[in-house]
């Protein structure tokens, strides 16, 4: 088995973190949307500012259209759809044509969602197709090294956007330990010993985590940066 380049490696690693984010942020966004509709039309500004997204929306109809489908802003769910695909599309030949699909479903099944009444139930589908894409990224890729690095994306990611919604210790922990299974079969000198550092001391305790989350949020997104000598 080869080692995987440079460029795919890229490629993977982002495939992982832009498939991951289009499925946590669409799940967490559900919640807030529920919370808009029933009890507080602007808990969407928490959603953006834990996101540290602008509020250049002004109210929640204008938000919950805006956050989905602008294609302009490259922080809105199919933005993050599209960036999924491009990195997808570049390594097609490894990661297989059955995955490359799944993610072009999840994108057109969002895209007919786009004037649905029933919103959560409409988008339901692009939930399953990015599950299916993960399912097959488990089952089809051939090089263990290529699904190592799209699942430290995804982990990485995950871990990124539970810290910042504050998602329960017990399961950041959880998603921690996943990722440090991933990260023992990386190759050397793969992932920055310092920045990981960071992260598991951090870590220790609940309190610590959130006394720290602006390092920590640095140290998780830099982890595969060169490491100093």
């Amino acid at each position: 088995m080869g080692t995987i380049s440079v460029e795919y490696s890229s490629n993977l690693y982002w495939l992982g973190r832009y498939a991951e984010r289009a499925y946590t942020t669409l799940n967490t966004f559900f919640i807030y949307h529920d919370v808009t509709l029933d009890k507080n039309k602007d808990s969407y500004k928490e959603f953006l500012d834990r996101l540290e997204i602008e509020d250049k929306y002004g109210n929640s109809r204008r938000f919950i259209q805006g956050y989905l489908h602008d294609d302009a802003d490259c922080f809105t769910i199919s933005s993050t759809l599209r960036f999924a695909h491009d990195n997808a599309l570049v390594c097609r030949n490894v990661i297989g044509s059955e995955a490359l699909a799944y993610i072009q479903l999840a994108i057109d099944s969002f895209h007919s969602s786009r004037d649905a009444k029933k919103l959560r139930l409409s988008l339901m589908p692009v939930i399953d197709y990015l599950l299916a894409f993960w399912g097959s990224i488990d089952d089809k890729i051939a090089s263990g090294e290529a699904r190592t690095i799209v699942k430290c994306g995804k982990l990485i990611e995950r871990l990124d956007l539970y810290f910042r919604f504050s998602y329960d210790y017990k399961l950041i922990n959880s998603e921690y330990e996943k990722l440090c299974h991933v990260l023992a079969r990386v190759r050397k000198g793969f992932c920055n010993a310092q920045h990981l550092a960071v992260v598991v001391e951090a870590l220790a305790t609940e309190e610590s985590y959130k006394a720290r989350i602006e390092e920590v949020l640095e140290s998780l997104n830099r982890l595969f940066e060169e490491q100093a000598a």
